[in-house]
């Protein structure tokens, strides 16, 4: 059944952005000259919140992991700026940090859409992999929860890495899709949403 984005449908979910913030999103971007990583990340994030925001004015919530996690709640689109002057890239790439911290926003039982920008490998790859297969396996249905990931930059082990958690892990339910930042680019921002809709 495919699930089409209304003020209706909307409202059924939670909305959130993983942004990575390791030292290597302030690296150049591979699309983008003149930008980094992180400002290809903006552009992105206040589309995403600025298409959400026709059907949900209460904003999204945005986890910015780098060194340390930070999660902020109610992003409108006039406050991605703010997320994104609040730091800037450094440290490392704690994604299963990230992932729990994910998890812990979706305890209030509303179905789940998360979309991660990253760049680079995490820091522990296992604990990465065991935290998605964690929330996969307790989830009631397929729907309930999904992480669609994009990669910024051109990374190969990046891409390898993202490749396993959409195509190789051993869940209960496949809650992983991975696209890179050039195929996320083809897409409107609504698009975009609708396709993390119905992986």
């Amino acid at each position: 059944m495919t699930v089409t984005l209304t003020a209706e449908t909307a409202s059924e979910y939670d909305f959130v952005v993983v942004l990575d913030a390791s030292g290597s999103m302030g690296y150049g971007s591979t699309r983008f000259a003149g930008k980094s990583r992180w400002q290809e990340a903006q552009e992105s994030i206040f589309g995403i919140a600025s298409a959400l925001n026709q059907f949900d004015s209460d904003g999204i919530d945005v986890i910015v992991f780098g060194g340390d996690v930070k999660v902020f709640e109610g992003v409108t689109p006039d406050k991605v700026e703010e997320v994104f002057k609040s730091r800037s890239p450094r440290g490392g790439t704690p994604l299963a940090e990230a992932l729990a911290a994910l998890d812990d926003l979706a305890a209030d039982g509303k179905k789940t859409i998360a979309i991660v920008f990253t760049d680079g490998v995490p820091d522990d790859k296992a604990a990465a992999i065991a935290q998605i297969e964690r929330i996969a396996d307790k989830q009631e249905a397929d729907e309930n929860f999904t992480i669609l990931f994009v990669q910024i930059g051109d990374d190969q082990d990046a891409a390898k890495f993202l490749t396993k958690l959409d195509d190789d892990l051993n869940c209960k339910f496949d809650i992983v899709d991975a696209i890179t930042a050039v195929e996320a680019d083809k897409l409107e921002p609504l698009d975009l949403i609708n396709k993390a809709l119905n992986d």
